[in-house]
């Protein structure tokens, strides 16, 4: 590793000397322990004070993981270094969080003390611009870190003196451990192993889609669990195959898992409770449910989406609630949570729901025909009563050649 400081040197004093490091650490990582080590050690830094961002002005654009949680990671991080220290004094401060504000904070905590505030070469770039950026060099001296290759900022752009320390290049970001996360993929050595531990006992970074399965896994049966579990893989294999964008894979992901959500409580509750929830819910139930109220679950379903599992999205609710019967005039997402409910391989196999599961992939509107076409008839068969809306979005498909 090689140190170099630029246009000032602190000479040797006595005054007890602090390093800074801001972040959102969400999660914090190796990379960022390795870059405080290195300069504490290349600047002779008596403590490095790791400070969690409260509400970071610059990352307003996405949702960032508690600020308890932050915290606590970093302070499962650094205990075991002696010369590092959390501070939660960004956390507590209201409002979105500027740097500002935390150095003069520091500034009249240690008035006695060096104050070195540590940032990359990709803000150092935009010093210039933060806010407050004069008095921030007032109060404290930059450190400038770099990886191999890294260019030195322009002096114009950083305000004026700063000290330039290179260190270790350790390819590790934030970003790159929670896609690991939302992939199932290890983040062992990437993080150190408190900081691991502590992020799957509580659940973090896995993705909506898991953490919808993990509260859909206690609601319902195994079996049915594992068949809306089916049917989001079967759904997302269908909507790829028409090349469908990632948006729309994201609803059939989340509507196939959720499509049979409101089956249990169906099972349960007594008729009443379920119309009153799905008539006040905007989804009012005609007579036809209350001979065997199961069959309202896709109603119920789109109900429980929104208000249990926290799916505002009108069209994955849509193709909940007619994943059973169809209607006439679905959308794309609603043929395909229909038939993968219908195909997936779970299901007990029969040449009908082979020839179903083909026609899938060769044309969804002709495997729509062919699937209503054979619940209609074998419920005719059967006696029972033909859910208007079904034979509705038969004569739809028919009406339009199937296209």
């Amino acid at each position: 590793m090689r140190t170099k400081q630029v246009y000032f040197d602190c000479g040797v004093c006595n005054m007890r000397k602090i390093g800074i490091m801001g972040g959102t650490f969400d999660p914090i990582h190796n990379g960022h322990l390795r870059v405080a080590e290195e300069v504490r050690q290349a600047l002779g830094l008596d403590e490095v004070i790791f400070m969690p961002a409260g509400n970071p002005v610059l990352k307003q654009d996405r949702d960032v993981t508690s600020a308890q949680d932050r915290f606590a990671m970093c302070l499962l991080a650094t205990a075991d270094n002696p010369h590092f220290s959390v501070s939660d004094s960004e956390i507590k401060r209201a409002g979105i969080t500027y740097t500002v504000d935390t150095i003069l904070e520091l500034h009249k905590l240690h008035p006695a003390a060096k104050l070195f505030f540590i940032v990359g070469t990709d803000a150092a770039e935009f010093f210039h611009k933060w806010r407050g950026h004069q008095q921030i060099l007032e109060n404290c001296q930059l450190v400038v870190v770099a990886r191999n290759g890294d260019e030195k900022p322009a002096r114009d752009c950083v305000c004026g003196d700063f000290h330039w320390v290179e260190i270790t290049q350790l390819d590790i970001s934030s970003t790159q451990i929670r896609q690991h996360m939302v992939d199932g993929k290890s983040i062992k050595y990437l993080v150190p192993d408190g900081v691991r531990e502590y992020i799957n006992k509580q659940g973090l970074y896995k993705g909506q889609v898991a953490n919808l399965s993990t509260l859909l896994a206690i609601e319902l049966s195994r079996p049915r669990y594992n068949h809306s579990l089916e049917v989001m893989k079967e759904a997302l294999a269908l909507g790829r195959h028409y090349n469908a964008d990632e948006a729309t894979l994201k609803k059939l992901e989340i509507a196939g898992l959720l499509h049979d959500c409101a089956k249990n409580m169906c099972e349960e509750l007594p008729y009443n409770e379920i119309e009153e929830v799905c008539n006040r819910s905007g989804y009012p139930l005609p007579d036809f449910f209350r001979k065997v109220p199961i069959l309202a679950h896709g109603y119920m379903g789109a109900v429980l989406a929104k208000r249990v599992y926290g799916i505002d999205d009108p069209e994955i609710s849509s193709a909940i609630s007619c994943h059973t019967f169809g209607k006439p005039n679905m959308s794309f997402l609603e043929k395909v949570i229909y038939l993968a409910d219908f195909i997936e391989p779970t299901r007990p196999e029969s040449r009908a729901r082979a020839t179903a599961r083909e026609l899938a992939y060769k044309n969804i509107d002709k495997a729509m025909i062919f699937v209503l076409e054979l619940i209609i008839n074998r419920n005719k068969s059967l006696g029972r009563d033909i859910y208007p809306k079904s034979q509705q979005a038969l004569d739809y498909l028919e009406e339009h050649d199937g296209s």
